[in-house]
């Protein structure tokens, strides 16, 4: 059985859903023969690009239509071909997987000199043509600039802004638009009657709001509810078909984190991973929260969401109580760490480290450490509206404050690397220990292995053993991925568990200082070197 949007494919240009001002001008142009030898349709993709692109080859070549119509007949031989893609004078190119100049050369500019085979045009509709190379444009603007009289060039992409501008000039162009909300409804339920099948409008509302304009996309999800094979499906049946956003997760994860939890917002992500979320869909919801969070705030109405009426109310009760400059820094952060998650080494790690940014450093930074908090109803509380653009003082207790944070932090990331990890050697045992790595590494390191004997064991916190060193390009050497590898596992085979370093620089540590002839020579031995005197 074929995709709704296959059965269902407009034949006529009278069947088309939107885009009004383009197909008023293709009938004014068919019906009165001024057909242009070259388009380019660019928009949103499920607009319609494909589709109209066929119909106008329809129309062009249908042998019935007389002077004055500019509907196709589908009932002449060449419509009827064209409509089951198999007229050899509609040539439809991929772009996608003909880049290469020789694929241009061969398949459109060779092709076109020939004239067509019993068509009155020869039409070649070459979809998303963004991804042509430059070469391949080259190769084509001469053809499309001068064309022969029988041929036909219909250029659709979604992306018009990688195309040449050499060839947007030597086209008429129309630019798609996604699908009105109430054109779309209509669409939808005219499908539905058509298929004998009754779905509740709450359903269909989901649908569109889900599918963002795209009439192929709406089409699509709607036949996968039809599928259920159900002559009446109502809003729990489409639930098996099309889940609801996770927005009470969602909105938990903002409530934590703006309140100043980190900790339980890194949590209820991997609650998340462990039901199995996809964290890509997680951030997608994350990111339209706040949207609407912040679209709120602007004075808008909530209408047409995909939010039961409990969830608008949760979204609104946030909008009341967080700053908007601050909602537009959390979108701003939450961008930026989606595009990380699937590159990541650990995919849940962008979303972690985006509740400590915003719950650790966002609500405590210098921008915020003088807002005042109050108490919502349901006794969480949110910093209060300040005006924005507030001018920053920092002052000596901002400074230290700022110096709280950034070790507050440090304690998160390092609850982060290492979750359940506690070292259980107790660190007097570590030193002696420390001197066997030193004579170990001796050997096949000399230079860090003098950097190791200016180091300080400072004690085991939060996981991790604390090191300090003098300066800090000692903290260089020892934080160099191979050296700081060498060193934990040498540790580790020592102590019999694993353990991980953090270097700091002293801070009672003296920035410059003077340096005595002895001191020299025995550093330049250290490294197997001599004092050479100007």
């Amino acid at each position: 059985m074929p995709t709704l949007y296959r059965k269902y494919r407009p034949q006529v240009f009278a069947d088309i859903t939107g885009q009004e001002h383009i197909i008023q001008t293709l009938e004014n142009e068919i019906s009165t023969d001024k057909v242009t030898h070259s388009y380019l349709f660019s928009g949103p993709r499920g607009t319609g690009k494909t589709t109209i692109a066929r119909l106008l080859a329809k129309a062009i070549n249908c042998q019935n239509r007389t002077m004055d119509q500019f509907e196709p007949c589908n009932e002449c031989s060449s419509c009827k071909e064209i409509s089951e893609s198999r007229n050899i004078d509609v040539i439809e190119i991929d772009a996608a997987s003909h880049t290469g100049v020789d694929n241009v050369r061969e398949n459109i500019v060779e092709n076109a000199q020939f004239k067509p085979t019993k068509s009155k045009f020869k039409v070649f509709i070459i979809d998303e043509v963004h991804m042509l190379s430059t070469s391949s444009f080259n190769a084509l603007l001469k053809t499309i600039e001068e064309p022969p009289a029988h041929v036909i060039f219909i250029l659709a992409t979604t992306e018009i802004h990688k195309i040449l501008p050499t060839i947007i000039s030597r086209c008429q162009r129309f630019t798609f638009q996604r699908i009105p909300f109430d054109q779309m409804m209509m669409r939808l339920e005219m499908v539905c009657q058509k298929e004998n099948i009754k779905v509740e409008k709450a359903v269909l509302e989901r649908i569109i709001n889900k599918s963002d304009g795209c009439l192929r996309d709406a089409e699509s999800l709607l036949g996968q509810i039809l599928s259920l094979n159900l002559k009446e499906i109502k809003t729990a049946d489409a639930e098996l078909v099309l889940p609801s956003v996770d927005s009470i997760t969602v909105i938990n994860y903002i409530e934590k984190t703006l309140n100043n939890s980190p900790a339980e917002a890194i949590m209820i992500v991997n609650t998340a991973i462990n039901d199995g979320a996809n964290l890509d869909q997680f951030a997608h919801n994350l990111i339209e929260a706040l949207r609407t969070i912040m679209i709120t705030q602007s004075g808008q109405n909530l209408t047409n969401t995909d939010y039961n009426q409990e969830t608008i109310k949760k979204l609104k009760k946030l909008a009341d109580n967080i700053p908007t400059d601050k909602i537009i820094r959390f979108i701003d952060k939450a961008l930026v760490r989606k595009q990380e998650i699937k590159s990541a080494p650990i995919p849940q790690l962008p979303l972690e480290l985006l509740a400590v940014e915003m719950g650790g450093a966002g609500n405590n930074g210098s921008d915020y450490h003088n807002e005042k908090v109050k108490e919502s109803d349901n006794k969480e509380s949110f910093p209060e509206k300040t005006p924005l653009g507030r001018p920053l003082k920092m002052t000596d207790e901002g400074l230290t404050e700022k110096k709280t944070i950034a070790s507050s932090i440090k304690s998160a990331f390092s609850a982060i690397t290492h979750p359940h990890h506690e070292i259980k050697i107790p660190l007097e045992e570590i030193k002696p220990k420390w001197d066997e790595v030193i004579k170990k590494l001796d050997a096949s390191n000399h230079s860090l292995t003098f950097v190791l004997k200016l180091c300080e064991l400072s004690s085991t916190a939060n996981g991790l053993l604390n090191i300090s060193v003098p300066y800090s390009f000692h903290k260089e050497k020892i934080e160099d991925k191979k050296n700081k590898k060498t060193i934990e596992d040498c540790l580790t085979q020592l102590c019999g568990e694993k353990i991980w370093l953090s270097c700091t620089v002293k801070e009672d540590a003296p920035q410059t200082e003077t340096i005595d002839n002895q001191t020299i020579n025995n550093v330049a031995a250290d490294f197997g070197g001599k004092v050479v005197s100007n």
